[in-house]
């Protein structure tokens, strides 16, 4: 398939959804929501009495219609009871952290607190390495500290299930032996130390280079930032004597790239052979901009014209007489 067809199918998918976007909104909120609260609950599944599908099925329904902030607090105080079954302290310890996030950076931007269960839930389906450099070309360098905590809030749902274990098989019911083991165990876990600075010098470097004034930023941005991902995370696996399966961080850095070219192209690609350049000044600066036009096809309008065959004169003297 040529470029300009591609280019013309993403015109069209793109009026399609502007068209109908008052009912595809909706829908996809709602299913993003399901999917999320499902794979929340896999993660923590330490209440049965809440861990069903139709209550994920009615949370989902009625966040089809609110803002999609609320899938945080949603999100949230599921985690919150289903630790609270396994755990008070750590319910307790769980509800500061994300207050904490709604002092940092949640209160400035509710679309922060969307990043956190992203990586939750993208580290768990083990699609983790797609994140950073998307994240950087969507949300910049104040989404490291989301990603830092959706980090945090996945290795601790790991954690809990050892937690829990200790718990229900030991008759030693101290006060702070769940936050001592957790906090024991993030000490010694070097993979979530490796992977917290890998993520973050990624998403700071691709962030930097997708800011560039240059044509093909988004092209070092995508190519730069995963190859700098997979040579840290296996750097990390060498001095740290870490598990990572190279043949997976290979595998899915490809398959990064492969999301990143194909999210800018439907964000758009600038036309570099349209670029135009205008010069205007007011009382205290002159301003020199470069404008490059997104490239676009339009379909050309084919006019249909139906010729019917003309009649011959001795048929139309026929059909008088019959008309007679």
């Amino acid at each position: 398939m040529r470029m300009a067809e591609l280019v013309y199918l993403k015109e069209k998918i793109n009026q399609y959804y502007q068209k109908y976007s008052e009912r595809i909104n909706p829908v996809l909120k709602g299913l993003v929501s399901f999917l999320f609260l499902i794979l929340i609950q896999n993660m923590f599944p330490y209440y049965q009495g809440i861990n069903i599908v139709l209550a994920a099925l009615v949370c989902s329904v009625v966040q089809a219609f609110l803002p999609m902030s609320f899938l945080f607090c949603t999100a949230s105080l599921l985690i919150a009871v289903n630790l609270w079954k396994a755990s008070v302290e750590l319910s307790i310890v769980f509800i500061a952290v994300i207050a904490m996030c709604c002092l940092l950076f949640i209160r400035v931007d509710a679309k922060y607190g969307f990043i956190i269960f992203l990586t939750a839930v993208l580290f768990y389906l083990k699609l983790e390495y797609l994140l950073p450099v998307i994240v950087a070309m969507v949300y910049g360098i104040g989404s490291i500290l989301p990603m830092i905590a959706g980090i945090v809030i996945y290795f601790f749902s790991t954690y809990i299930a050892d937690v829990n274990a200790l718990l229900t098989t030991t008759t030693d019911q101290d006060p702070g032996i769940g936050i001592s083991r957790v906090v024991n165990l993030m000490i010694i876990d070097k993979r979530m130390l490796v992977i917290l600075i890998t993520f973050s010098i990624v998403v700071f470097i691709a962030t930097l280079l997708y800011r560039m004034f240059n044509e093909n930023a988004w092209v070092f941005t995508i190519i730069i930032g995963n190859v700098a991902m997979a040579v840290l995370l296996l750097s990390g696996r060498l001095i740290f004597e870490l598990n990572f399966s190279i043949w997976r961080v290979f595998l899915e850095t490809v398959l990064a790239i492969g999301v990143a070219v194909l999210f800018q192209f439907f964000k758009g690609i600038g036309d570099y052979s349209r670029v135009e350049k205008v010069t205007f000044e007011d009382d205290e600066y002159i301003y020199y901009v470069k404008a490059v036009p997104k490239i676009k096809v339009a379909q050309e309008e084919r006019n249909v014209t139906n010729i019917r065959p003309g009649r011959n004169d001795e048929e139309e003297d026929e059909s008088d007489l019959d008309n007679l």
